[in-house]
């Protein structure tokens, strides 16, 4: 009897094992880009599709060793990444339309090089390679990636680390266009780049290794399944969404706290004025700033009588007040979570402020380009944000900012009203991107598309139908006129010869 109940129990495993197998999907991700930052909420989406039993391929740009959320479902493949490249960026002085242009011939480099990798190459051309989705970073200049949809001939997804962008609601066909939304500083002055500049980029790209398919503006249109974008509608302006769009803002911030060290954990707890929490992400770095701007950050901050926890990466300088810590890394979650936690002082980065939302931190915000101005201008219309101009910043403004901050409490309870706000969802952000994935591999996508995805824009516009109703109104009108001017006209002809008659 006991032996019959362990072969039922291990072919009752073996059963679940192999429905499990043949369930799972092979999900291609490319993700070239060596910003952190990037990966992190992408990687959300894909370590919940790893636990689900889906096999992922993951292409990434981080340096080796860098590893997110690695599961036994996960095989990741390298691309070489340009961090000086990142570094130029941030720190060379560009008007909005040049760094617009800079990230789109920064993208095209990126795809051209991904493609050209031999690591990469070998993966897609294996004898009889199949997958059954491909997720891409599209719409951060790298459209040609849908391209690999249509060589697997399977439904692309694209996975958005920020929020709704003009060219994903384009795409997406979300009736609400980010002009009216204003998501990013540079959509205005990057919509004709975008267009004229970058399209073609991608479209040479997608003709050098897919001959042949379709112009990357139709496959986008086409096989482009579902967008995933990193929002949530506490930190943005409320718009209509198309089924085929997904928010998952906060999927990075886990649900359950770890320890932080011992020596942190020691440095909060005893902080009894509070503390100071400094981080400008994973890209930006305090030690490429002029000096005068880093003066005047490090002079503010040790006047301060709250502590200070600082990220900074690499030599520590020299002389630094007694009140301020350097850390290379922190567990930021974790760390905001404290509640000695007074203030965090931030570039805008779009998971920061979502960290600081859901822990209910005020904000010292000092954007630097892209949504960071958005986020951060947001953040103050909402009430919970101080925000800083780096451009005009000065030891004055620093102070300034930092005592309104720590000491006007309007804006820790803004913060805390919308962290109430921000953690009541109906479904985590993970569950919603897993189950949004999965009905795509099941049922496909044609029937969440609307149909103004594939519009022209005189129908998207209703210039038809304007130009309908106009014909409908001014038509009758014209016969009109032209029926009264026809009778003055007779008129006046008849009366002609009997005034010529009177005359004789």
């Amino acid at each position: 009897m006991t032996a019959t109940i362990k072969v039922i129990a291990i072919l009752a495993v073996l059963t679940a094992v192999l429905l499990g197998a043949a369930d799972s999907a092979r999900i291609l991700v490319v993700v070239p880009i060596m910003a952190r930052s990037h990966h992190i909420a992408i990687s959300g989406v894909t370590k919940a599709l790893a636990e689900k039993g889906h096999h992922i391929t993951y292409v990434s740009g981080l340096a080796k060793g860098n590893k997110i959320n690695p599961t036994h479902n996960h095989k990741l493949i390298h691309v070489a990444g340009s961090e000086a490249e990142l570094k130029r960026f941030w720190t060379n002085k560009r008007g909005t339309l040049d760094k617009v242009t800079f990230l789109m011939e920064w993208g095209a480099r990126m795809c051209n090089e991904t493609m050209s990798n031999p690591d990469v190459q070998a993966e897609l051309n294996k004898p009889g390679q199949k997958y059954d989705l491909v997720i891409a970073e599209l719409f951060f200049f790298q459209e040609a990636f849908v391209g690999l949809g249509h060589q697997f001939n399977v439904p692309v997804v694209a996975v958005n680390p920020f929020g709704a962008s003009q060219f994903i609601n384009e795409h997406a066909g979300n009736p609400l266009r980010a002009c009216a939304s204003s998501r990013f500083s540079f959509h205005v002055a990057s919509d004709m780049s975008y267009t004229f500049i970058n399209l073609p980029k991608q479209q040479e790209i997608v003709d050098r290794y897919w001959p042949g398919a379709p112009p990357v503006d139709d496959m986008l249109r086409s096989n482009l399944a579902l967008t995933v974008i990193n929002n949530h509608f506490t930190l943005v302006y409320p718009m209509p969404m198309a089924p085929n769009v997904v928010e998952i803002g906060g999927i990075h911030i886990p649900q359950k706290r770890n320890p932080l060290p011992k020596d942190l954990q020691e440095f909060l707890d005893s902080a009894k004025e509070g503390v100071l929490y400094f981080s400008l992400g994973s890209n930006l770095k305090v030690q490429y700033m002029p000096e005068d701007k880093k003066d005047a950050i490090l002079g503010g901050l040790g006047a301060l009588k709250e502590r200070v926890l600082l990220k900074w990466d690499g030599e520590v300088p020299k002389g630094l007040p007694p009140n301020i810590r350097t850390i290379e890394w922190a567990p930021q979650s974790d760390l905001l979570a404290h509640p000695n936690i007074r203030a965090f002082w931030t570039h805008g980065g779009l998971l920061s402020t979502q960290e600081s939302v859901y822990f209910g931190v005020p904000l010292l915000g000092m954007p630097m380009f892209g949504d960071q101005q958005f986020n951060m201008m947001l953040a103050e219309r909402k009430g919970f944000c101080v925000k800083l101009d780096f451009e005009t910043m000065t030891r004055a403004s620093v102070d300034a900012a930092l005592d309104e901050i720590l000491h006007n409490p309007k804006y820790k309870k803004a913060a805390s009203k919308l962290s109430g706000i921000f953690r009541s969802k109906a479904v985590q952000p993970a569950e919603a991107a897993v189950f949004s994935i999965e009905h795509v591999l099941e049922h496909g996508a044609d029937h969440l598309k609307p149909s103004n995805v594939f519009m022209p824009l005189y129908q998207l516009l209703l210039l038809d139908v304007i130009l309908a109703g106009a014909a409908v109104v001014l038509l009758p009108l014209l016969l009109l006129w032209a029926c009264c001017r026809a009778l003055c006209g007779g008129k006046k002809a008849a009366s002609s010869p009997s005034k010529r008659k009177k005359n004789n």
